[in-house]
């Protein structure tokens, strides 16, 4: 019997997606006034190429940086069924709070951040990439004041 409700929990069954629809990819820009266009366009928290096994086991318990890319990711998916205020600005925020917290640091005199969400999807063997969401400058000051 526990064996038969233990089993599930490390290996689940993937039955339940109907389908795999395109993979939110968040990029981030910076500009000193509201009507500039970023220069340059960054990843937010790009994938690491490699990691060490005990950095790996590591995160396997604990991973708070990862969980809090899950959710940004499953905010811009919710943007790609519909527009949401919400949605819109919780990834603004934690976008904001990275910088405000130098976990990425700007080369410059910046006031706004902008983050875009690009989409890559399989179509017909083909990988499409193409900008879904791009969102207005967003103050780097606005950290949980609501605006």
């Amino acid at each position: 019997m526990f064996l038969k409700l233990f089993l599930p929990i490390l290996f689940p069954s993937w039955r339940f997606f109907s389908s795999i629809g395109p993979s939110p990819r968040i990029e981030m820009g910076f500009v000193a006034d509201k009507n500039s266009e970023p220069q340059k366009w960054l990843p937010f928290r790009p994938l690491p190429k490699r990691i060490n096994f005990t950095l790996g086991l590591q995160q396997l318990f604990h991973n708070p940086l990862w969980n809090e890319r899950l959710y940004i990711n499953t905010c811009a998916e919710h943007l790609f069924e519909g527009y949401s205020e919400f949605h819109e600005w919780e990834i603004g925020q934690r976008l904001v709070a990275t910088v405000l917290n130098k976990e990425i640091i700007t080369d410059g005199e910046f006031h706004y951040l902008v983050f875009r969400i690009r989409a890559l999807e399989l179509e017909a063997g083909q990988v499409r990439d193409e900008v879904v969401f791009v969102y207005r400058p967003f103050g780097l000051w606005h950290v949980g004041d609501g605006q």
